[in-house]
């Protein structure tokens, strides 16, 4: 992917009074070179598609003092008021083209340009609205933004940045593990520079400086917002409590656990993170060099609903290795090992009932005897009267939207409304529709539907009578029956896990092989390199760019 093709322009945040720093914080000396040029190389490392340049105070000084080919400079005049007016102004001035902006902020100056990459490539895959980067589970600049958030952006004031857009965003938050500490250091002191300065100088890790001058740090996103909680959470995630949330939830997910390294790596034992069925990732194992592989097998965890024994090492077939572990070549440079065990949690499965019947009634106490999550949506009902339903509804409204992919729906209406539920069911994605009904009123029942519009299709899904025949005559036999022909479907279906849609490749999407790392990777992904003539496909920046340093390497 070009700059071009990435539709992404960064707005690098320069227009600060430097309060705190007695000069003009971009032109302060950072190993031999002012502040911003350090910024700026990033960005220009990148494959962005533009730079905008946000300037403020001492505006024409920074023009003199530091180089700005190839980016559009502005200058917010409002730049007193807060960091939000700059904001506003780089998206403004942003190319009319571009899809979504990268806030850079002018004081961060060691971020890697991999790392603006890595938040591109998962916004062109995810489609995410907000996307942060995060080290070692804490979450750090620059942020990433849709352009359909522009008109939000507008509305934000004073200097919280666009930490004030995240609780109204929680679910379309995608927090992207990188490993780069540059995403937690920004200068705001003569002292932290002074840091900065020697440790670079001295080759200290940028981890330790991350650690050194985390205290004084001041992000875009000082509190974040949960997808889960809509709360603000603590710097490290409690992944089991969002464990608890998504179960509570009925929601698929696995949990990835670090359970042995090998230095060097930035995973240690015990590390884990909760990867949900629409491909979110929430925790922390070890950075980008195992994300892909954990998140490709936790979601065939998801469908096949076995666990997973991973070890990912830079040299894989030398040594014999415990049963049933698969081995995946390490991504990163670094080398070091890691042993990942990926357990599923599968939802219970949905018993959707229409109805207050006596019928309806005994289903409800059959399907929480067989653990099932038991939906009832009984018009004009009374919810004390289902005291094993999850949940209860009124009235029709929204009924499609309680049919969850999957679900197992029974009408148990004596007839009030019997044609209203199945036209939406004959609409919805569930595993089995029944009607309760005599085969005279079944009948009459299903050539109305048939009046009405709905397709032979749909009427063919809809089993009426409802039930295995086994000659029931009373409400829980006849629920007996029921459950039972439920049961049996249930047994020879596939998975009821709705997955994200391209979790899994189908027959009509082919699949190539990652040179880098031997993942299989559908052709549909953004992450491709075209060399000689011929088009090799990634399962993720890394990958990508270390071909791109050499494709030799991988194609001997």
């Amino acid at each position: 992917m070009t700059g071009a093709e990435s539709a992404v322009s960064a707005i690098v945040l320069a227009a600060g009074e430097s309060a705190r720093m007695g000069r003009p914080k971009p032109l302060v000396p950072l190993a031999g070179r002012p502040l911003l040029s350090h910024v700026l190389s990033t960005v220009r490392g990148s494959r962005v598609a533009e730079v905008v340049v946000v300037l403020g105070h001492e505006a024409e000084r920074v023009r003199r003092e530091v180089p700005l080919d190839g980016a559009r400079v502005i200058v917010n005049p409002r730049f007193a008021e807060g960091m939000s007016t700059s904001i506003r102004a780089g998206v403004r001035a942003a190319a009319p083209a571009s899809r979504a902006f990268l806030l850079v902020l002018g004081d961060e100056p060691l971020v890697a340009s991999a790392t603006l990459d890595a938040l591109i490539d998962r916004w062109t895959v995810t489609g995410a609205k907000i996307l942060i980067p995060t080290f070692h589970g804490t979450r750090g600049n620059p942020v990433l933004l849709d352009r359909s958030l522009a008109a939000e952006v507008e509305a934000i004031a004073g200097d919280q940045g666009c930490r004030a857009m995240f609780p109204d965003h929680a679910d379309e938050i995608a927090e992207v593990a990188v490993e780069d500490p540059g995403v937690l250091i920004d200068v705001d002191t003569e002292e932290q520079v002074a840091r900065v300065d020697a440790a670079l100088e001295s080759g200290e890790p940028l981890e330790v400086i991350a650690d050194r001058i985390a205290p004084a740090r001041v992000h875009l996103h000082e509190s974040k917002a949960s997808p889960l909680t809509r709360g603000p959470l603590p710097r490290a995630v409690d992944v089991l409590a969002v464990a608890h949330n998504l179960s509570s939830r009925n929601e698929p997910f696995a949990i990835a656990t670090v359970v042995r390294v090998v230095k060097p790596t930035s995973g240690r034992p015990g590390n884990k993170a909760i990867v949900r069925a629409d491909k979110e990732v929430v925790g922390w194992i070890g950075g980008s060099c195992a994300e892909s592989v954990v998140l490709a097998e936790s979601l065939a965890s998801l469908r096949d609903g076995r666990p997973r024994l991973l070890r990912l090492a830079r040299d894989i077939g030398l040594a014999p290795v415990p049963e049933g572990m698969v081995e995946y070549v390490m991504e990163c440079h670094s080398g070091g090992a890691m042993d990942i065990y990926i357990e599923p949690h599968l939802p219970k499965p949905q018993l959707v009932i229409v109805g207050d019947s006596p019928v309806a009634s005994a289903l409800a106490a059959y399907g929480r005897l067989l653990d099932f999550r038991v939906v009832v949506v009984a018009p004009g009902g009374d919810p004390a009267a289902f005291p094993e339903a999850d949940e209860f509804g009124a009235d029709m409204e929204g009924f499609r939207d309680r049919v969850a992919p999957g679900s197992y729906a029974v009408v148990a209406t004596m007839g009030k409304y019997d044609e209203r539920a199945l036209t939406e069911l004959a609409a919805s994605r569930a595993a089995y529709v029944g009607l309760v009904a005599s085969k005279k009123r079944a009948a009459a029942v299903i050539e109305s539907l048939r009046e009405a519009g709905v397709s032979a299709g749909s009427l063919a899904r809809i089993r009426s009578p409802a039930g295995l025949d086994l000659s029931g005559e009373t409400p829980g036999e006849i629920a007996l029956s029921i459950i039972a022909e439920i049961t049996k479907v249930r047994r020879r279906s596939a998975t009821e896990i709705p997955l994200a849609p391209a979790s899994a490749p189908t027959k009509t999407e082919p699949i190539a092989i990652d040179p880098v790392c031997g993942m299989e990777v559908e052709v549909t992904s953004p992450l491709r390199l075209n060399h000689e003539g011929k088009d090799y496909f990634f399962c993720s920046s890394s990958c990508m760019n270390r071909f791109r340093e050499d494709p030799r390497a991988f194609l001997s």
